[in-house]
């Protein structure tokens, strides 16, 4: 059980935030260099080597990667703190940022590597149930979003999904480096998935009125088009463009994840679609569509905290500007520009 018992006030709060160093151009750029290189190397060499070598590797980045990102293994510790309170001792705590900045190495070893296995190999290494509730879904012919989230191993579902003939658009923030983006988006094509970018609205409409799938993971932070909605027990802003889509397209929202066993083996389950048959009017309908995702994603998250994105900043708090913008916007009735 997460800490929802805290009063709204201090969770709100983010305890012993620190101050960002500015760095320089220069530093910036060297970075961006040492990051391209090392991940385009790296990529080569995992396409070259069996996937559980490639499993070992990823275990000595995330034991490196966590070493060399203290201020990040803080936040993600506060994150910790702030959902379960005292469930987890610090050594638990220790154990659960280990495990998932492993995890983060894992996902793109699985990626590159999935990009050059066959088919039927990509159907053993990832075994599946629930496609029934996508396929009655998109029955309808008004096209399905996959609701995910950094879970697991979120680009292997993806992969598993276009196996079983969905026509898959991803929805993509990606790297902060182009090449590593790029390098990163050139595997998910070749596994068939289609790259969409966050702010394309008008490719994301267009791909649900041909009755395609969508695959959106909205359980990060964003500022545009977002709203204030409580997410594993604190106010953050949740990005409400997943039910303002299926309000517009009349799509389905169907919750699924590619889970990790304890043996590293890799599990993707589809959930039936969230009912939206109670709803009402359009704006009350989308905050209550956007509750029930965070609903969805709260329960994957706490059955398995290990497994998700706890480095992320995913409380960080809006800039003043766009909370009065937000909040004055809301009072007159207007829509804020959405986002993914």
């Amino acid at each position: 059980m997460y800490n929802s018992a805290m009063p709204a006030a201090e969770i709100a709060k983010p305890p012993g935030r620190e101050k960002r160093r500015t760095k320089s151009a220069l530093r910036r750029g060297v970075e961006r260099l040492v990051t391209r290189v090392v991940t385009t190397g790296f990529s080569g060499l995992i396409r070259a080597l069996p996937l559980t070598w490639g499993r070992r590797l990823a275990d000595l980045y995330g034991y490196l990667l966590y070493a060399l990102t203290p201020r990040r293994q803080r936040l993600a510790d506060r994150n910790l703190i702030a959902t379960f309170a005292e469930r987890f001792s610090a050594e638990e705590r220790r154990r659960i940022r280990l495990a998932v900045t492993r995890n983060m190495g894992k996902v793109f070893v699985e990626l590159f590597k999935a990009a050059t296995l066959p088919p039927e190999q990509i159907r053993q290494l990832v075994p599946a149930e629930g496609f029934e509730h996508l396929r009655q879904a998109l029955a309808r012919g008004q096209g399905a979003m996959i609701i995910t989230g950094h879970l697991g191993n979120w680009e292997l579902l993806g992969a598993r999904l276009v196996l079983e003939g969905f026509d898959l658009a991803v929805v993509a923030r990606d790297a902060s480096d182009a090449g590593v983006a790029s390098l990163i988006n050139q595997s998910r094509e070749r596994l068939g998935m289609k790259v969409i970018g966050k702010r394309d609205m008008r490719a994301m409409n267009a791909h649900l009125r041909t009755n395609g799938l969508l695959g959106i993971l909205p359980d990060q932070h964003s500022r545009k088009g977002s709203i204030l909605l409580d997410f594993l027990g604190r106010p953050a802003w949740v990005v409400r463009s997943p039910a303002l889509l299926a309000h517009r397209t009349g799509a389905a929202l169907v919750p699924g994840f590619c889970l990790r066993e304890p043996d590293d083996s890799l599990r993707v389950v589809i959930h039936p679609e969230l009912d939206t048959r109670d709803l009402g009017e359009r704006d009350e309908a989308t905050v209550e569509l956007t509750r029930r995702i965070n609903a969805a994603l709260e329960q994957q998250i706490l059955a398995r905290p290990e497994q998700w994105l706890w480095l992320h900043d995913r409380w960080k708090p809006a800039a003043p500007e766009h909370e009065e913008r937000y909040l004055r916007r809301e009072a007159e009735g207007e829509e804020d520009e959405p986002a993914v």
